[in-house]
């Protein structure tokens, strides 16, 4: 089982990357999905930032989530978009739906999210399987950081509402290659407090190299990697790595 937000993460999710938000992955996936004209997989669709654009377009494009909560938020935000967002509840580590899709996508990094290596590799294999011969996968993880600091405490406000989040703890396990956070979100009504709760995300880190070749052992060709959303290699400095591999046709 991967990892899954609750109601008031969820809910901060969206008032903070809220549809219409760009980093400049929207457009990139938009770039990269350009002549795909058949079904298009995002699973870890969260909120529907990158599928609602996707669709706007014209593209074909369905998702899975393994939170209710974010799904909750996902329909409401195509609707408001004058969208119909096929979405459900589903799970990267047991989804199959062999040969159904042209391209898999896999934005905000959602993939390290997963417990540990082992489940990464089942579920490179699931999205091979999941891909007509042809078929595009891609995905996008950061570069690894390894900052133990806390950042400050984080707050927004929805219309009288006042939510906001802490991280209480980070800790950096370089053995293990991952990164576990505490996250304390709450909601403030009337200056009191409404609900408090904690989330705990461990975050995989991977090498440019590694992951290239779990690419490849997953059956993969054809790899290539480009940084913060460019058309250039990665640097010392990218932020983001995303990913682009074929399945053999």
């Amino acid at each position: 089982m991967t990892f899954a937000y609750g109601d008031l993460c969820a809910r901060i999710y969206d008032l903070d990357k809220p549809i219409g938000h760009s980093f400049g992955d929207v457009e990139h996936y938009t770039r990269s999905l350009a002549g795909v004209t058949g079904p298009i997989l995002e699973p870890a669709v969260g909120t529907g930032r990158i599928l609602i654009r996707l669709l706007r377009d014209g593209f074909d494009v369905r998702g899975y989530d393994l939170s209710e909560q974010m799904l909750a938020v996902c329909r409401t935000n195509a609707a408001r978009e004058g969208v119909e967002a096929s979405v459900s509840v589903g799970d990267m580590l047991t989804h199959r739906d062999r040969g159904a899709y042209q391209a898999v996508i896999v934005p905000c990094g959602s993939l390290i999210l997963l417990p540990d290596r082992d489940a990464v590799t089942t579920v490179l294999r699931n999205f091979h399987e999941n891909l007509i011969p042809g078929g595009r996968l891609i995905l996008d993880i950061p570069a690894p950081s390894f900052d133990s600091a806390l950042p400050p405490m984080r707050h927004w406000w929805d219309d009288a509402d006042l939510l906001t989040m802490q991280t209480m703890h980070v800790a950096v396990d370089q053995l293990a290659q991952q990164v576990t956070q505490w996250l304390r979100y709450e909601l403030w009504r009337d200056d009191t407090l409404v609900t408090t709760q904690l989330q705990i995300f461990r975050l995989l880190w991977f090498g440019l190299a590694e992951f290239t070749e779990m690419l490849r052992s997953a059956g993969f060709e054809d790899v290539a990697v480009v940084g913060d959303y460019s058309d250039d290699a990665p640097t010392s400095t990218s932020g983001v790595w995303t990913f682009e591999a074929i399945k053999p046709a």
